[in-house]
């Protein structure tokens, strides 16, 4: 009979002060099965050290040397999709969450969360979901999820909203019939569970959530 073992999950850390780093691997240390196997000072290195290595999660700062940790985080997926990104910052702020998800992170996590929340986010962005963090200053990370559940189209139709288009205009410029807008529209509503379009367009634009571009689907 053969006993079934674990993964261990690999990490590489980004921070540009090594001994944020030396508490990331404090903090891990007893968490398993995780295993951290490389590190970088500084957003442009980070990339050449995720593509040698090729890591499940790469944990990373905002504020770097060289490139920011959201740039570095689209490059980073751009040559290795597959590893999952957790933004680690001391900065609780809606807009750089949502600019950090836009870029591709599955996680944020605060560097004055408890230390388990580390853990906690490589388990959840390695099981194929998204970890959140804290308040956001006044922002409920439920809401940031709801905004996540919205389709490309959805979102690029929110975003036409905000800048005043009315549902005619929008079925023109996107060769959509306006009942097919209006289905998006509400289907949105839905997702975001509010109880009308104008609530939807100030929840997306609180967040700054509108304007990330992609394909519609």
């Amino acid at each position: 009979m053969t006993s079934t073992v674990r993964e261990a999950k690999r990490v590489v850390l980004c921070d540009d002060h090594e001994i944020v780093r030396e508490a990331i691997k404090a903090r891990m240390a007893n968490s398993n099965p995780v295993e951290i196997v490389g590190e970088a000072s500084n957003g442009r290195d980070v990339v050449d050290v995720v593509k040698e290595l090729e890591p499940d999660v790469l944990i990373i700062d905002v504020e770097l040397p060289k490139r920011d940790g959201i740039e570095a985080t689209k490059e980073v997926l751009k040559v290795r999709p597959r590893t999952k990104v957790i933004i680690f910052t001391a900065h609780a702020q809606p807009d750089l969450l949502a600019l950090a998800l836009r870029a591709g992170a599955s996680g944020y996590v605060l560097k004055s969360a408890p230390a388990e929340d580390i853990a906690r986010a490589v388990k959840a962005v390695t099981s194929g979901g998204t970890f959140l963090g804290g308040d956001f200053a006044g922002g409920k990370p439920s809401e940031v999820e709801k905004l996540l559940d919205l389709s490309p189209r959805e979102r690029q139709i929110l975003e036409l909203l905000a800048e005043g288009l009315r549902v005619k205009e929008i079925a023109e410029r996107l060769q959509l019939s306006p009942a097919t807008v209006h289905t998006h529209v509400r289907n949105a509503i839905a997702k975001l569970e509010v109880d009308t379009r104008t609530e939807a367009v100030a929840l997306a634009v609180r967040f700054s959530y509108l304007g990330a571009g992609g394909g519609a689907l």
